[in-house]
């Protein structure tokens, strides 16, 4: 009897597990149908905005570059000394023959000085010779020397006359060499660096200043072809914009008028050479950019967020550039009539500071999500457009 009932306990307790077993599972179904449901009925508040044509002008953007010109050289010092003075700074601009600075070499004008003694002795060898050989050629005349006495006289004479001419000619050197103590421009330019102070000791061949020609810039940068064909035509001008913030560290640090280093600034920009040539297929190219510096704002040195405007504008299907996310496979979040999120894949073209234009993937009147790059939408997600310009 007792074996009985412990049998029965057992099989209740058994089947009642079993049962909260199943309810649980059941509870559990239900709940997450439910909460499909719920999330299905929500809606998720964005920003959109109208796949439309628009006017665009082409804008290229380079992240950095350096500038630099193509026309830059130091002035040297021709002989040694010390620097007494420097007559330019950082900034300046000088002309073809400007004095640039002064050294002092201490032994030049006493080697002036025994050069012109040099000079002196010479002179009188010469005239005692020459003397010599019109006393001697008389006496010749009457047998009263022999001829070897006079050619002996004449050997003389033009070897002091040799003298005389070494030793002029070592008085000029010595003049052209103190002269040099009088550094000047070789070309018209802008100064970029003052190498040494006055009171230095300098050697030949030691600078004293980078010259820089400023009027014309340049900068080169690799871009793929379908970039590069954004700026079509390529053989018109362009605007290059330089932000005022955004320049960054000058090669130099001279005060190019009053240090404004083109910050804020926009420049008129030409392409000097492409290479490989446009007629030559190519993913990518090697652009020189020649950039008018007429006004004398920018400098040789790196600068960020660059950006080169084309000249016209084109009016092409284009979307805000929030709505387009990645940079290798973009694609945009388009809202449908269901008001659900559909993910698309796009190509992109040209692109000015506010709007990309999109080649395929979209459609006019189209609806995008304009979202940052980092956005944690998912496709079939419930939206409602809060604001659509």
């Amino acid at each position: 009897m007792t074996k009985r009932y412990a049998y029965v306990f057992f099989g209740s307790a058994i089947v009642l597990i079993g049962l909260l077993a199943g309810y649980g599972i059941y509870v559990n179904a239900s709940s997450n149908i439910h909460v499909a449901k719920m999330t299905a009925s929500q809606y998720v508040r964005v920003k959109g905005a109208s796949v439309m044509f628009r006017d665009i002008v082409p804008v290229v953007y380079f992240p950095v570059v350096n500038i630099y010109s193509s026309k830059m050289q130091d002035v040297h010092f021709e002989i040694d000394g010390t620097l007494a003075k420097v007559f330019v700074k950082p900034g300046d601009r000088v002309r073809t023959g400007q004095l640039l600075g002064e050294i002092v070499n201490d032994v030049l004008p006493s080697a002036v000085l025994q050069a012109e003694g040099k000079i002196r002795s010479c002179e009188a060898s010469v005239v005692k010779w020459e003397n010599t050989l019109r006393r001697y050629q008389t006496l010749a005349a009457q047998n009263a020397i022999s001829q070897q006495q006079l050619d002996e006289a004449s050997t003389s004479l033009r070897a002091a006359e040799g003298e005389l001419a070494s030793a002029r000619a070592y008085q000029g050197e010595l003049i052209t060499r103190l002269r040099k103590q009088q550094i000047a421009a070789p070309c018209d330019g802008d100064v970029m660096q003052v190498y040494h102070s006055p009171g230095t000791v300098v050697r030949m061949e030691d600078s004293l200043v980078m010259l820089s020609e400023q009027t014309s810039l340049y900068f080169r940068r690799n871009i793929a072809s379908e970039v590069l064909e954004q700026l079509e035509p390529l053989a018109g001008s362009f605007i290059l914009a330089v932000k005022r913030n955004e320049v960054a560290e000058l090669a130099y640090v001279s005060p190019i008028k009053g240090g404004n280093s083109g910050g804020g600034n926009e420049f008129s920009l030409r392409i000097a050479e492409v290479s490989p040539p446009l007629a030559t297929p190519a993913p990518y190219r090697t652009v020189e950019y020649h950039i008018d510096n007429s006004a004398g704002l920018l400098e040789p040195g790196t600068y960020y967020q660059i950006r080169i405007y084309g000249t016209g504008k084109r009016q092409v299907l284009s979307v805000p550039q929030e709505a387009v996310i990645g940079d290798t496979s973009p694609f945009v979040f388009v809202i449908g009539p269901d008001s659900r999120l559909e993910r698309r894949q796009i190509k992109t073209g040209i692109q000015d500071d506010e709007y990309v234009e999109v080649q395929s993937g979209v459609a006019e009147n189209e609806t995008v999500v304009v979202v940052g790059k980092y956005a944690e939408f998912e496709p079939g997600m419930k939206v409602q457009v809060m604001q659509q310009p």
